[in-house]
């Protein structure tokens, strides 16, 4: 009996040793087989670069199925280039998922952001746009982006009614709130028009409206298209001759002062 006993306890002790070792194992056992592998980007990542993506997640993604923390990878994930939005979530055993949704871009804010189509403010290579050089530019301050983006789809909206073939290549909005843009096409060189500033009775729109509808008139009127139109009055606007006309008028000018010059020269050097 004792023989048996002393068994007994002898198998109960390697029991609980052995039970000992798998419980101080299984922490690293789990560490191992549901490690993080792998990160998997799925949505819309036309222009995510993996090697900065990667960059932007850090250690963000270290540590296993169980205790990885998502919101951080997230809070990552949002600060890479390009990136609006991000869903992330965890894939059995071993894998995270990251669903991208990208900004849209609009155009350039002055700084060198690129301004999105619902109007926000992001870094991302301007490069990387499908065609830069078709990007419009804006020009104020950061907090009007939403109210520049807006105007600026208004005025392209009437643009486009009007003269079909042109469009806004810029827009800006000063300290003192006062409106500018520019429009081009293949038959209308860069003219930039002055807005001013927004009233109740005469608003923006209605100056814009004002010049597009009679643009066609004023080219013909002056044998070409103004070299800039000043808008700020109320049911008119002001338009520079074409920069052919101008550049004729200025050599006129040059050659007028430089001969009335000489001969100013002559009648004094006669009077002596």
């Amino acid at each position: 009996m004792k023989r048996f006993l002393k068994a007994v306890l002898i198998l109960l002790a390697l029991a609980l040793l052995l039970a000992a070792v798998a419980v101080s194992s299984f922490p690293r056992y789990v560490e191992t087989f549901f490690k993080i592998r792998s990160v998997e980007l799925t949505g819309e990542i036309e222009h995510i670069s993996a090697l900065h993506f990667r960059r932007a997640l850090g250690q963000t993604t270290t540590g296993t199925f169980f205790d990885v923390d998502l919101d951080a990878i997230r809070e990552a994930a949002l600060k890479a280039p390009w990136v609006k939005n991000a869903n992330v979530r965890r894939v059995w055993p071993d894998k995270i998922n990251i669903e991208i949704t990208e900004h849209k871009p609009l155009a350039l804010w002055e700084d060198g952001r690129l301004v999105s189509v619902s109007g926000e403010l992001f870094a991302a290579n301007p490069e990387e746009v499908d065609n830069p050089l078709a990007l419009p530019e804006f020009f104020g301050r950061a907090e009007m982006v939403q109210e520049v983006t807006r105007r600026y789809k208004r005025f392209s909206k009437m643009l486009q009614v009007v003269l079909p073939k042109a469009r806004v290549t810029e827009l800006s909005v000063n300290d003192r709130d006062s409106w500018a843009l520019a429009i081009a096409s293949d038959d209308i060189p860069p003219t930039r028009i002055e807005l001013g500033v927004e009233k109740a009775d005469w608003t923006l729109e209605d100056r814009f409206g004002v010049v597009i509808v009679q643009y066609p008139e004023v080219v013909k009127l002056m044998k070409g298209p103004p070299s800039s139109i000043d808008a700020r009055y109320e049911l008119a606007f002001a338009a520079t001759l074409p920069e052919k006309s101008l550049r004729r008028y200025r050599s006129q000018d040059g050659r007028r002062h430089a001969a009335e010059s000489i001969a100013e020269a002559n009648r004094q050097s006669v009077n002596r």
